[in-house]
């Protein structure tokens, strides 16, 4: 087999879709299905079920896409190695985003690794903290920011930052807020988090021993909806201080005066990766820029 044909499988198998695996490889749809046919005759496997809808892995080609992944990522690591070398670090960094721009200290880092790595393409993915972890566990990112817990043991992180995270709310819900406690809030309607979202676990802890449990109006797996929602009055919500104190300086919201809470940024990667060198540049130069903004705080874990 070749490196070309599990190439074209890992991306059939990332889109779903012949025309969109072909504009990605910059090829035509019979090339890709040519490559997808060999594939599986040499593995006297059936990879794909075409349906209606697109391609759709079988149980084997769900296991084999991991597998070819681990190859290719082997062959990327070859290559690297040989470019580490020459004193030269090119290839590709794929790095998972979790929050805005700003939080994360993108322009920073960014700046600083165009300027260390002038050959390497940085591509970066916007998505929830689950999204991102589960990406990251098979190699379909390099490192990640994620906020929260992951069950991923073979993850490593380095927790960037603690910030908070207080209660908030439209400011018709001012009266309800004011002088509340926990039980008078798990009266409210919520806007929910994703379930392994820090925000979640810290709902459940708050009215871990109330009567009644908070009521779910609505649920947003990402920053910006849930945002929208808590302006526009659909319920209470968690969010960061630094956003709450943007928000509350336009009276778009009210906060709760109660507690706030520790809100962990961190930073993962594959540990069998650590030593890569992508991976270690990255983690180099991102924690390398949050450490000066940081340095008390800086802490890793796994």
């Amino acid at each position: 087999m070749e490196l070309y044909q599990l190439r074209t499988f890992v991306t059939v198998a990332d889109t779903g879709n012949l025309t969109k695996a072909a504009e990605r490889l910059f090829t035509s749809q019979p090339a890709v299905s040519a490559h997808v046919k060999a594939l599986e005759e040499e593995l006297e496997t059936k990879l794909f079920d075409r349906t209606p809808k697109g391609m759709r892995l079988t149980e084997n080609g769900s296991v084999l896409r991991e597998k070819a992944q681990l190859v290719l990522n082997a062959g990327n690591d070859l290559k690297l190695k040989a470019k580490t070398l020459q004193g030269i670090l090119t290839g590709q960094a794929k790095i998972g985003l979790n929050a805005d721009a700003e939080y994360l200290l993108l322009a920073k880092w960014h700046n600083s690794l165009v300027s260390k790595y002038p050959q390497l393409k940085i591509q970066l993915t916007q998505g929830t903290s689950i999204e991102l972890v589960k990406k990251l566990s098979i190699s379909s990112l390099d490192v990640s920011f994620f906020s929260g817990d992951t069950d991923y043991d073979e993850l490593e992180f380095i927790t960037l930052c603690t910030t908070q995270a207080v209660i908030a709310a439209a400011p018709k819900w001012a009266d309800q807020l004011k002088d509340a406690d926990t039980n008078d809030l798990a009266n409210l309607p919520w806007i929910y988090p994703e379930p392994l979202c820090i925000y979640h676990k810290l709902i459940r802890n708050i009215f871990a021993n109330t009567e009644n449990k908070p009521s779910m109006i609505t649920s947003s797996a990402a920053e910006d909806s849930t945002n929208a929602l808590l302006r526009a009055g659909a319920g209470l919500a968690f969010i960061r201080d630094d956003e709450a104190d943007t928000m509350l300086k336009k009276g778009e919201i009210v906060v709760w005066s109660g507690d706030a809470f520790s809100l962990p940024l961190r930073f993962a990667y594959l540990k069998s990766r650590k030593n890569d060198p992508i991976v270690k540049a990255l983690i180099e130069t991102i924690v390398g820029t949050f450490t000066e903004s940081y340095s008390s705080q800086l802490n890793f874990g796994v």
